[in-house]
């Protein structure tokens, strides 16, 4: 059994605690560094200090990472659903070797704390409850963003003071532990192929033979925000193959799960993304779908078609995460058009919803709803 996850737990690494290690490459003037590592003129790891946050962090949400609940509730609370990540800026304090880290700003830009669990049984607004906690039986941790891998270290302590527990069945953990582990080692064969420590110190080399640092901040910040126009052909391909195993492996352990290829273009700020699916849902419904999505900060739009039918939508979300305007469009199973607003996030979710479709006007407006069956 594992408690449930709110919007206002805390979510925090455990690790030293609160550390994780990241990318090093110091700006003018230099600080001392630590001795170097082999064929490595700089130590290319660095301990920083991320700070705690809410599970519902006001730029994840910006920036679409966070996953809720909108019509259930716990507390009058949402509650954290399958693959939910706290998100993008998370502050990152450089602590060792020297404050003046010039990867510091894309470390935090990029940041993530991401759930690995869920109750796949359980479900609410039809997606599996995702399970938070390091600390409880089973253990569910959460990863943390770090060099040269995401760890397996974080933990939403505070959820052990909801009242609401979730059943996983031994297939749910299987499939999470697997995930961290294929994830894992993904980003040490990625971090090896990028030139590993050697790589890494060469590059921290020839930056900090640039007289002009700005210069090279502007070249991290473009290549990190941005992105390239397509990817490294090698790297997709390793992605993309332990995506699909990891897929695989959820989907016979779970009963349901979605196997895809993905290709993006762009950047996390600034992108987009093609993508082929197909998966089971409820261990016996066969899905298929293919579409594209893409971002530009906090706008994002969509376009998919498949067995259910075709959908496009387009979401404006606030740049500090408090609220979010959307409408979409649906056919296959009767056209629709939906408009949503939500609002007043920290206490509570106040959805006001209109819906045009085939059987007429359909206005859902809800506000901390206190009665079953959306009450947990």
């Amino acid at each position: 059994m594992s408690k449930i996850s709110v919007q206002t737990d805390l979510c925090l690494n455990l690790m030293l605690p609160l550390c994780a290690t990241h990318d090093f490459i110091p700006l003018p003037p230099f600080p001392p560094v630590p001795p170097p590592l082999p064929a490595s003129p700089l130590s290319p790891a660095a301990l920083a200090m991320e700070l705690p946050v809410p599970a519902w962090w006001p730029p994840g949400y910006a920036m679409g990472a966070n996953k809720f609940t909108t019509t259930v509730f716990h507390k009058s609370l949402a509650i954290c659903l399958d693959s939910h990540d706290c998100g993008k800026f998370i502050l990152h304090l450089q602590i060792s070797p020297a404050m003046n880290n010039t990867l510091s700003i894309t470390q935090t830009a990029l940041s993530s704390r991401k759930a690995n669990f869920s109750a796949s049984k359980v479900k609410a607004n039809k997606k599996p409850i995702a399970c938070m906690t390091l600390i409880g039986w089973p253990p569910t941790p959460m990863t943390y963003c770090a060099n040269p891998m995401s760890m397996p270290l974080a933990d939403a302590p505070t959820s052990h003071l909801n009242t609401v527990t979730v059943g996983m069945t031994f297939a749910d953990w299987f499939a999470g532990v697997f995930a961290i582990v294929a994830g894992m080692i993904l980003d040490k064969i990625l971090f090896g192929r990028g030139g590993g420590t050697k790589g890494f110190g060469q590059g921290a080399g020839k930056m900090i033979a640039q007289s002009a640092a700005g210069k090279s901040v502007a070249s991290i910040l473009t290549s990190k925000f941005v992105g390239t126009l397509l990817p490294k052909w090698g790297d997709w391909a390793i992605k993309q193959g332990v995506g699909v195993l990891v897929g695989l492996v959820r989907t016979v352990t779970t009963g349901e799960g979605t196997v895809g290829v993905t290709l993006p273009i762009g950047g996390p700020f600034l992108g987009a993304t093609a993508s082929v699916s197909t998966g089971v849902t409820d261990g016996t419904t066969n899905t298929w779908s293919a579409g594209v999505a893409g971002n530009a900060t906090v706008t994002s739009v969509a376009a998919e078609t498949g067995s259910s039918g075709s959908s496009a939508s387009v979401t404006q979300r606030s740049p500090f995460g408090v609220d979010q305007e959307g409408a979409s469009y649906t056919s296959g199973k009767g056209a629709s058009t939906t408009e949503t607003n939500v609002y007043d996030p920290f206490d509570g979710f106040h959805n006001s919803t209109v819906t045009d479709g085939p059987t007429g006007t359909t206005v859902v407006d809800s506000h901390k709803p206190i009665a079953p069956p959306n009450q947990l």
